[in-house]
């Protein structure tokens, strides 16, 4: 057992490298890689205290090899931003809004919050959010959301399902707009030039594909421990596989042509969104490339920003950066008011 659980750790962390059009399903370690350290750990543990104290290598050898990816999952340590920097510095965040569906919800203390009145209250410089929504019969058409975003008045919003798709808000002008790649659906990536003081900064929006569960899948991965299934579970859990197989090798592609584009800006990079992958994959190493990403180096804790279900809270939102800045004060604060929990930090120039 412990020699099976150590190669599923070693394929965890293999998973960055391994390019999904080569061995699509190698992905799936990569999302169970924090549960597969606990699991090697406690084998660590057991052998220390056995007559058998040698079969510790098995697991701290594999534990030891993925050392720099346990980093990208849990940080001890925040990085809180100097007195002298936090005027010069710009506050980003990156946030999933899942269409304003729960623009107003019921915390766990019993208030409820509202979206709008959370963007407020973190006064951000530049928003990145994904899954923005703009629909009359809700009463969220552009011109009444704008307004709840009048602190920042600059605007870029790439709508490639018609109503539905990605959007870009700056208190800094926005100088040239672009867009990366939008098909017939949610899922995009833009590009805002944006002028902050002397600089001009390219900030992308991104929103890899999406796996897209159903009601009888999410209903499964929610009731994933139960003991009593039957046929129909068996049918549900082989379409989960499709699905997490045709996103996986579609995302392959949208990084690819993601970061020829990142790789040629001719200005400093922020790379904010929901990557619809955790830090072990080949998604988020391919598209961080020699950037930083805020929560290894201004995070404290373990970072989680999307539940699936029971069985995993993974980090799949991320804002990333050149090495032009420097990462201070990030987090991602429990609000419930979507399936997702907002990435925010501050940026200051180094």
């Amino acid at each position: 057992m412990n020699v099976f659980a150590a190669l599923a750790l070693l394929l965890a962390c293999l998973c960055g490298f391994v390019n999904p059009k080569t061995i699509w399903w190698i992905g799936f370690f990569g999302l169970a890689y924090m549960y597969l350290v606990v699991i090697n750990v406690c084998f660590a543990v057991y052998w220390v205290f056995s007559s058998k104290k040698k079969y510790i290598v098995i697991s701290l050898v594999t534990i030891l090899a993925g050392w720099t990816l346990l980093g990208k999952h849990v940080q001890l340590f925040g990085n809180k931003i100097p007195e002298e920097k936090l005027a010069e510095s710009i506050k980003v965040i990156s946030f999933n809004v899942q269409g304003f569906l729960q623009a107003d919800s019921k915390q766990p203390d019993g208030e409820t919050l509202n979206m709008f009145d959370f963007f407020r209250s973190e006064d951000p410089d530049i928003i990145c959010m994904q899954e923005f929504v703009t629909d009359r019969q809700r009463n969220s058409d552009a011109a009444s959301l704008r307004r709840h975003f009048a602190s920042t008045p600059h605007s870029h919003i790439v709508l490639p399902g018609g109503y539905f798709g990605i959007a870009t808000f700056s208190k800094h002008p926005i100088v040239r707009k672009g867009t990366v790649y939008a098909k017939n659906n949610a899922n995009a990536c833009i590009f805002s030039d944006i002028v902050i003081g002397n600089d001009t900064v390219r900030v992308y929006n991104i929103h890899l594909k999406s796996v897209g569960f159903n009601n009888d899948e999410m209903h499964l991965l929610n009731n994933v421990v139960k003991t009593d299934y039957d046929r129909a579970d068996i049918r549900t859990a082989l379409s989960i596989l499709r699905n997490l197989k045709n996103s996986a090798l579609q995302r392959e592609r949208q990084v690819e042509i993601l970061v020829a584009h990142i790789n040629a800006s001719p200005y400093p990079v922020i790379i904010c969104g929901d990557f619809n992958d955790p830090p072990a994959s080949f998604s988020y190493r391919t598209v961080r490339g020699d950037r930083k990403d805020a929560f290894v180096e201004a995070g404290a804790g373990k970072s989680s920003t999307y539940k699936i279900g029971r069985i995993a809270s993974p980090r799949i939102d991320y804002i990333m950066y050149s090495d032009h800045f420097e990462a201070f004060n990030y987090k991602s604060p429990r609000v419930y008011i979507s399936d997702h929990f907002p990435v925010i930090c501050r940026l200051a120039k180094r």
